[in-house]
């Protein structure tokens, strides 16, 4: 029956099964092609799908992670990522609403599994929908096509945030410690909404899911945190002078800069990716590598007597390279997540 209706699904006749379309994909563990006709309800570019009998199938468990898809609609296919939606989860309530205006006579029960998929393709003609890449996770071409949008989202708002608190601290460079200090670890958390919000908008494509307003005030959050902590030793060290005590304490305060923005992004990744954990030491590196760029580069050519254009130059280069590195070790930490 299944062979029947894929035939109709890439035929003329399509119009036959009307409500149906047809989901081509790898599983997970053994690696096999499986293409399966199933009922949808669309939203924009979002497809509800229903795994009614779920006791009796095995197919939608391939979706308890973010998993590429091909989709067949109308004779035309498009690429997507799907995702089970079980209950609990902040996309639940809109999956089933949406499938209820399509399909008002189906009962939706709290076991049935909803597989939400987002489309990240323009649809393109045609009789058969794309199987994603090797097993369980997504081929070569796509996880190179999501580390190049994660890459230049966040390399372009890191270079944008950072400028907030490079102004910040040029301006407040002849104030007092109570003006400069919250000056910039506002500056800080302004940075922090700014990458947010760049990375929000690659990761909602790939997790539906996800609240992008969460990643974006935890970002912001941990940002204006790391600031805080990042202008402690500058604070204390003039009070109470050097000393084994002071460097130790030093050390811990910059261990936890690196940790904080990581920490908490996984608050809100935990919720939607296995081993979420890994996202911590993996964000500590890329700011860790970031930093050693931005100071590399800035240590020797910065020198005194230079005009503030070539200054502000200087650190602008410093920045942009800083934030590129930065994008380039979590982008390829973000493909390994979603495997």
């Amino acid at each position: 029956m299944n062979r029947i209706v894929l035939a109709l699904l890439r035929s003329r006749w399509q119009a036959a099964v009307p409500g149906l379309c047809a989901l081509a994909f790898l599983g997970r563990r053994t690696g096999r092609p499986v293409t399966l006709p199933v009922q949808y309800a669309r939203e924009d570019d979002q497809l509800v799908v229903l795994a009614g009998r779920a006791a009796d199938k095995q197919w939608w468990r391939n979706f308890t992670q973010p998993h590429e898809v091909g989709v067949l609609v109308d004779r035309v296919t498009y690429e997507g990522i799907g995702r089970l939606v079980p209950v609990g989860h902040p996309g639940r309530i809109a999956a089933e609403r949406a499938y209820g205006r399509r399909h008002p006579h189906v009962r939706i029960s709290r076991d049935d599994p909803l597989i939400v998929v987002t489309l990240s393709s323009d649809g393109v003609p045609s009789a058969e929908p794309k199987r994603s890449g090797p097993v369980g996770e997504p081929s070569a071409p796509a996880g190179l096509r999501l580390w190049g949008q994660w890459w230049r989202w966040t390399t372009l708002g890191e270079a944008a945030g950072f400028c907030v608190p490079a102004a910040a601290g040029a301006i407040a460079s002849d104030a007092s410690t109570a003006i400069a200090w919250p000056m910039l670890v506002a500056a800080g958390t302004a940075e922090g909404a700014l990458l947010g919000a760049a990375q929000a908008h690659v990761l909602a494509r790939v997790m539906p899911d996800l609240r992008p307003r969460r990643w974006v005030a935890a970002t912001a959050v941990a940002a204006g945190f790391a600031w805080m902590l990042g202008l402690l030793p500058s604070l204390v060290a003039p009070r109470v002078g050097f000393s084994p005590a002071v460097a130790g304490l030093a050390a811990v305060d910059g261990v936890l800069v690196l940790l904080s923005l990581g920490t908490a992004q996984w608050w809100v990744l935990h919720r939607h990716v296995t081993d979420a954990w890994k996202w911590i030491p993996a964000t500590a590196a890329a700011w860790l590598a970031g930093l050693a760029v931005f100071f590399s580069v800035t240590m020797p050519l910065w020198q005194p007597g230079q005009s503030p254009l070539l200054i502000a130059g200087i650190g602008v280069l410093a920045g942009l390279l800083m934030a590129g590195t930065v994008a380039a070790v979590t982008g390829w930490a973000l493909v390994r997540l979603l495997r």
